[in-house]
């Protein structure tokens, strides 16, 4: 996602049940746009199948 400049909450929210389904694992998003990690804790701040990390 480091090419991805903006993401809005359906964008966050398709991510976030996609790694809830999950069986097993998790995302790994690299550099993503600030907004992803605001909405990701004000929505689902338990959510540990998604780690966000900077470059």
């Amino acid at each position: 996602m480091s090419e991805v400049v903006f993401v809005d909450v359906a964008g966050v929210t398709a991510l976030a049940v996609t790694a809830m389904e999950l069986a097993d694992g998790r995302f790994v998003i690299e550099a993503p746009p600030p907004q992803l990690s605001r909405v990701l804790g004000l929505f689902w701040p338990d959510l540990d199948r998604i780690e966000v990390t900077s470059r």
